[in-house]
């Protein structure tokens, strides 16, 4: 780690991953620090990289996204993926890694005509293995600082 986060910085960080929306005076009566403090704590958190952007948490379903899958691919030499992933919006993670897979993807899709085109084009860098998710148990979970080992 780059940077000395310290237990109001983490607070902070626990603060603006439950809302990002929060006000610095709010965040400041929640871990007893002046709004400029806080203020001044999130411009470091930001510049240090710690802390690089706010998002909205989008329902999926409420833009008519009924099916969630992951796929994964096993690409083949001379077939690059990375530029159509990018460009697909309906890919929104994609992960390299290791093992017989070159990379895991999250997709979202209307249907599952939807779904088979999406896999169709990928097919076109290597073969896939799609799963589609049942249920999700944990999604977006604030990420806090590691336990430093004794």
């Amino acid at each position: 780690m780059n940077q000395k986060i310290d237990q109001f910085d983490q607070k902070i960080l626990q603060l603006l991953q439950q809302d990002a929306r929060i006000s610095h005076a709010e965040i400041g009566r929640q871990v007893h620090l002046s709004q400029p403090a806080v203020s001044e704590r999130i411009k470091r958190l930001e510049a240090g990289g710690v802390i690089r952007a706010y998002r909205a948490d989008i329902s999926p379903r409420a833009l008519g996204y009924q099916i969630t899958a992951m796929i994964r691919i096993s690409t083949q030499q001379g077939r690059p993926y990375a530029e159509y992933v990018a460009a697909c919006p309906e890919i929104i993670d994609c992960y390299t890694v290791t093992g017989e897979d070159g990379a895991v993807m999250r997709v979202l899709a209307t249907d599952v005509e939807h779904l088979q085109r999406i896999i169709n084009e990928l097919n076109a860098f290597g073969s896939t293995s799609t799963a589609i998710v049942l249920t999700t148990h944990v999604a977006g979970k604030p990420i806090s600082v590691p336990a430093v080992a004794a």
